[in-house]
């Protein structure tokens, strides 16, 4: 799961207020063995807190059987505590990949291709109508098609799956973010698209 700049700022201010309480190292660290400290000190680490080497003389100190615990580097923040997660790596996936996804559930027939940079991919199958995957201005999971006339099967009044709606453009997945997976965003895309098309 990756962090959001929200969920990150919330806890980058709980470790850094929690470590700054006079004597926390002393009472805390102190009583934890290695696994438990290298477990705590990833947490404060990982959202940039300051104090960890603090904490690791504290431990040791107890530990009659510590052999040392290294400070590794802070991958996902900088030295001002912006968040900079290395690229490629924050998101999994593209939007494309979802297109493509979509394109294997649904079976035989149909297709995706990448749009320019992988930020957008067009479904294509059996039908004339293509569909294309893109997240919009307000951040949602866009499915943009303009029907064919070919296609006049296509249900007037699609029963779209929980947490889809209509927009201007085609439908969008309300709340639908990286986090949810390929696998599952990619099988709410097709019972979308099998929605609209009644197939």
């Amino acid at each position: 799961m990756q962090p959001t700049d929200t969920l990150a700022s919330i806890v980058q201010k709980f470790a850094t207020e929690w470590l700054e309480v006079s004597n926390t190292g002393e009472t805390i660290a102190s009583t934890l063995s290695c696994t438990e400290f290298d477990a705590i000190a990833d947490v404060f680490r990982a959202v940039g807190a300051g104090r960890i080497a603090d904490w690791i003389g504290d431990h040791a100190e107890t530990e009659e059987a510590c052999q040392g615990h290294a400070i590794a580097p802070l991958p996902l923040y900088d030295e001002s505590d912006n968040y900079t997660p290395v690229p490629g790596t924050e998101y999994p996936f593209s939007v494309s990949d979802i297109a493509r996804a979509t394109a294997l559930i649904l079976g035989p027939g149909w297709t995706a291709e990448s749009g320019t940079w992988g930020v957008s991919g067009t479904l294509s199958g059996p039908c004339s109508t293509d569909f294309t995957f893109y997240v919009d201005y307000e951040g949602d999971l866009t499915v943009d098609y303009q029907y064919s006339t070919d296609d006049h099967d296509f249900p007037e009044e699609p029963q779209l799956p929980e947490g889809v709606r209509r927009c201007d453009t085609g439908v969008c997945l309300e709340g639908a973010c990286s986090v949810d997976g390929l696998e599952a965003l990619a099988q709410k895309c097709a019972a979308t698209i099998r929605a609209v098309t009644g197939r």
